[in-house]
Order: C-alpha cells, then structure tokens, then sequence
C-alpha cells in the first residue's frame, strides 16, 4: 500500500505527472507549486549536517570554485577495537561561514516522507532509480559548473532565489557533460529565477547553469536516472551469442556485422531484454522498500 504524500510533495509529483504525460522539448518551468515550501527547510538541512555519523561520501563542499576535500578532516574513536569515524565539524562551519556551497546526497535515505516521493518517481517510469539531494549555495558560489545531465531532473526552490540560464537542447550523451565552456554551451535559450515553490522538469541534454544573485539559496533535485540494463550488458550478451552462432569464416564484415545486428533484432534476444529489465525494475522496486526502512525503528515504543 501506497504511503500518502505530504500535501507539498503530492503537488509537486501532480506537476511531475503532467511533464510525463506531455513531454516537453527542453524543460517547462512552473511558478508556485507548492505554497511556502515546509517539508525541508535551512533547518533540516542544517539538523542532517549536524548529525556526527555523517560520512565525507554524502556530502559535496565547495569554496571559490574549489571542491573542500572533507576525507582529510575525518578522524575516528576506537571502541572496543572498532573505529567510529566522524568528520571535525569544524571545517564545514568555517567554510559555509565564508560562503561555501554544500550538496547533500541521498537526502531519500535520510527522511522517509521524500524516499516515498521519489518511490512514486521510480514507479512511474519503465526502470529507474532516482536520485534525490539538496543545494545550498551563497551568493557567487556555486557548487557545480555549468553542465547538462544524462537523465530527466525534477527541481524544486526550497528557499531563497536561484537564477538558472537554459541552453538549447543538444544530444543526450554520458560523456563530456560537466564543466562546459562557454564555446559549448551556446547562446542562452532561457533566462528565469526560481523562487520558493516554483518547480522545473528538465530535459536530459539541456546544458545550464546556475548563479545565485540572492544571498541564498536551497532547493532540492531529482535525477531520474534511467537504470535499464546498460549497452554494454547487452553487447556482452550479444556477443556471447554470436560466439554460439558466427558467421562463416573469412566472410566480408559487412556480413559479420550483418550477423552480430541480427542477434540483436531477433524476437528471442529482444524477449531476454524485456525480461532483464522487468527483473531490474523490480530489484528497484524492493531497494527502495529498504530504503524506507532506513530511519524507521519502532520497536523500542513500547519502553518509551
């Protein structure tokens, strides 16, 4: 059984579902969607990163266009010949006091209410498991460049204003999409600042990128990330039938390919696809059952 959504994310995955039902070219951005955004806010962010079991691995910090690498501030305790690893604090207060930019991953295993959002996202797409993390940027300080992602995004503005400038549309791709120059970008398709409760679905191969003009900004994105089996899986597999099933020796490779093209397009090979991906899909669908078991321990409530 499904979990009722908070109204406030309830009217974000409404938006969502209108994207998907009618797909727009590059992105569609929506003012007010949610009114007054409540579910999280400075202070949950600020309550997650105060947590002492938080690892470098979750977290993204970057001053003055330089990543602060955090894995050189952790330190441990040894407690019965174990060690409890923890970050000094000390060096993520003083750099977000100078105006750093902090992404916090995996903001769905750390709340139950957003890992039944993003439950819905995964859900409503053939094979996909999505990610989910907050931005905290301060006044010209971002925390990634201007880049175009591989998947569809769902951003929502938490607080404080960000401006987001949208280039067109160009071929989705995995390689070459970060840190784009100015020459590969192109001119500007779109200029628009977000503000709190404002919603953006973005295409993947949109190029952007982002500037906080304001004294902050936080909003949260979701990638969703298409987890199909890879092309590479299904070259190993074509490959390995074609070693059961070549083509006459010394032929043309014209005809070689020929014969590797049909292992691919035949009735059996596409059968084996649909099967790996419902079997993917439904490994997604129980991970995150267990990710929503993440926060939740109940049964120390009837000693409390």
């Amino acid at each position: 059984m499904k979990q009722k959504l908070h109204k406030e994310l309830q009217a974000l995955f409404d938006f969502y579902l209108k994207q998907r039902q009618n797909l727009p070219e590059a992105f569609t951005y929506k003012a007010g969607v949610i009114d007054k955004p409540s579910f999280f806010t400075v202070a949950d962010l600020q309550r997650h990163l105060n947590n002492p079991l938080l690892q470098p691995e979750w977290l993204y910090l970057k001053q003055d266009g330089v990543r602060v690498e955090l894995e050189k501030f952790c330190f441990y305790k040894t407690v019965q010949n174990k060690q409890l690893n923890f970050i000094d604090k000390d060096v993520l207060n003083n750099e977000i006091n100078k105006g750093a930019a902090v992404v916090l991953e995996g903001i769905d295993l750390l709340d139950a209410g957003i890992n039944d959002f993003v439950a819905r996202l995964d859900d409503s797409l053939p094979c996909v498991l999505s990610n989910a993390e907050v931005f905290f940027s301060q006044q010209d300080n971002e925390a990634y460049e201007a880049h175009c992602d591989a998947d569809d995004v769902l951003v929502v503005q938490l607080a404080g204003k960000k401006t987001w400038n949208l280039y067109a549309p160009q071929q989705r791709r995995y390689a070459n999409i970060q840190n784009l120059s100015d020459q590969q970008l192109g001119p500007v398709m779109q200029e628009l600042t977000m503000r709190p409760g404002d919603a953006l679905y973005l295409r993947a191969g949109v190029p952007h990128r982002c500037i906080t003009n304001a004294p902050f900004s936080l909003h949260m994105s979701f990638d969703l990330v298409d987890s199909s089996p890879r092309i590479i899986d299904v070259n190993k597999e074509a490959t390995n039938q074609y070693a059961h099933a070549c083509e006459l020796p010394y032929a043309p490779l014209a005809d070689v390919v020929d014969r590797y093209v049909s292992i691919l397009k035949s009735d059996q090979f596409q059968a084996a696809l649909v099967e790996a991906t419902e079997f993917k899909r439904n490994e997604i669908l129980n991970f995150r059952k267990m990710v929503g078991r993440t926060s939740v321990v109940k049964s120390l409530n009837k000693f409390s």
